[in-house]
């Protein structure tokens, strides 16, 4: 935790002890009976982990990208589903911090850095898989003096796989707004979207894994919004946006991975410690696991430790040798 001001120190050591305390004894109940972690996520709250993007300005605790990486490994650690509770909401928050309108800044970041209002992102659809450039959900532009900015978007479409979508209090919706755009992505907007008439979370779906918190499917019929829900107010700049706002999603992703990983070698090394066949005590020896020419578990989380850092700080690359 070098990298760490005294601040972010203290801030990581609170998430760990909540981890410790909270989420260890309960995650393995909680994940197989797919039980939302309700009075987890009130805990998250309260210490800060929603504003984790979000600058003092509107009330968050923003932090730096290794910090960010490092709380997400110890939420991981205690069960993945928690980081996944607060992974998309970052990316919209982010998204929203970079891009936004002052009015869309002051409308959401305040209320979204306690966690009062929560945020999913919607970009997978039905058949698209990671090919964004080639979604179908639109957003039609149309002009009625019922708004009183002059005009509004329509949108119809369908998404899917949107972790947090049936709690999410705004959704920042990818679709088309010009889509003989050429190139595609030229066409392409992000839309905040709130819960309104038109807007259905049409199912769950099932998983094998990764529960407690939901994965649904979201179906816009006529689905109407004033235009100034428009991230930025410009159209056009939804696909650059996205991916900019993604950078910090895949770091979060990552760091899901290692602090699974070191779950999953930490519960190995306590069994290890307990477990006795053919009258001996099982022990983890990093000999054995040469003789197979294979790298033990250890090393090669020190090695996922390494690659994470070097991500991070490419120029410390040296300091990793040694």
């Amino acid at each position: 935790m070098d990298e760490l001001n005294q601040d972010e120190r203290a801030m990581a050591g609170l998430v760990r002890d909540f981890v410790n305390r909270e989420v260890r004894p309960v995650a393995h109940e909680l994940e197989h009976a797919d039980t939302y972690p309700g009075q987890l996520i009130e805990q998250m709250k309260r210490l800060g982990i929603f504003g984790l993007a979000i600058p003092g300005t509107w009330g968050g605790t923003r932090v730096s990208t290794p910090c960010f990486a490092l709380i997400t490994e110890e939420l991981a650690r205690g069960w993945m589903s928690l980081a996944g509770a607060m992974g998309g909401h970052t990316v919209v928050a982010r998204l929203i911090d970079e891009f936004g309108t002052e009015q869309q800044q002051r409308s959401y970041l305040p209320r979204m850095a306690t966690g009062e209002l929560r945020a999913a992102m919607a970009l997978t659809e039905p058949g698209g898989g990671s090919d964004l450039q080639a979604l179908r959900t639109r957003a039609r532009r149309v002009k009625g003096d019922a708004e009183a900015d002059g005009g509004s978007y329509v949108i119809d479409g369908t998404k899917t796989w949107i972790t947090n979508a049936r709690r999410a209090g705004l959704i920042a919706l990818l679709c088309k707004t010009d889509p003989a755009a050429q190139p595609a992505h030229a066409g392409i907007s992000i839309i905040l979207a709130e819960p309104g008439p038109g807007f259905a979370v049409s199912r769950d779906l099932p998983k094998l894994g990764y529960k407690g918190v939901e994965s649904c499917e979201l179906t816009f019929d006529s689905y109407r919004v004033p235009q100034a829900a428009l991230l930025g107010g410009r159209e056009g700049e939804g696909f650059a946006q996205m991916m900019r706002g993604l950078e910090i999603g895949r770091i979060q992703v990552a760091a899901r991975a290692v602090g699974v990983g070191q779950a999953a070698l930490d519960d190995a090394l306590g069994y290890a410690q307990q477990r006795e066949t053919f009258g001996q005590a099982v022990r983890l020896r990093d000999r054995d696991a040469d003789r197979s020419g294979r790298a033990p578990h250890p090393r090669r989380l020190r090695l996922l430790h390494r690659v994470r850092r070097r991500a991070l700080f490419p120029g410390r690359a040296a300091d990793d040798r040694r």
